[in-house]
């Protein structure tokens, strides 16, 4: 960039997609690297539906625009980058079918501390498996469910087990680990996040989702 001069005025993004691989590949000779990742206080790792596997790390560069060493707490999604940087070239998103994304200008510029974003739905290929709402996760299946072989094993080699009929809630902001199950104690908690459930589902009936990709399932 500094080659090209036009370091000073360009936004440079470093982000991941995905959470480490975490203790279950190197259990299982994936040895690609010594070191796999580490999801720090989160719980799960790259396959899952959990904090630890969706929650990654990103740096954002813009001298004059983005204020240096500054971070942000704010829920920011991979989808949000479309909106986003529409608004900051001056365009428009289509208006044509929905837009998952939504736009972060602020979060970028330090104006908000929360963003226009406080829900996040999470997938395994076409299954919905949890939603966030807020500081609140809450799970639909069990990713990592009791039995033998690979249905014990977490992560990507992890098999979606449907639970009873009742979510699994828990706060990860008193508890990122997810150690403790709270939906008995913050019932509420569903109404919320089954909204943001049902106002996806809405948008289903005009227009539907194209296949997930699978890489067994052609």
């Amino acid at each position: 960039m500094k080659e090209l001069g036009v370091d000073d005025n360009t936004l440079l993004v470093f982000a991941s997609d995905n959470g480490p691989q975490g203790e279950t590949a190197r259990e299982m000779g994936n040895q690609g690297s010594p070191d796999m990742g580490n999801s720090g206080p989160f719980r799960g790792e790259l396959g899952e539906a959990t904090e630890g596997s969706i929650r990654t790390f990103c740096f954002v560069r813009w001298p004059g625009k983005v204020k240096p060493d500054t971070t942000s707490y704010a829920m920011f999604s991979t989808m949000d980058f479309f909106p986003t940087f529409a608004r900051l070239i001056g365009s428009k998103i289509p208006n044509d079918r929905p837009i998952d994304g939504v736009d972060q200008t602020d979060v970028l510029f330090g104006k908000s501390e929360t963003g226009n974003r406080d829900s996040l739905l999470t997938f395994i290929g076409a299954d919905m498996a949890a939603a966030r709402w807020k500081q609140w996760r809450m799970y639909f299946t069990d990713v990592h469910p009791t039995g033998i072989g690979p249905q014990r094993d977490p992560g990507m080699f992890s098999a979606s087990a449907p639970m009873a009929g009742y979510p699994k809630i828990y706060n990860i902001e008193m508890d990122p680990h997810e150690d403790l199950q709270v939906g008995a104690l913050f019932g509420w908690v569903a109404d919320p996040a089954l909204e943001v459930v049902e106002k996806y589902k809405e948008t289903l009936k005009k227009y539907p989702n194209p296949p997930a990709g699978n890489l067994t399932r052609f």
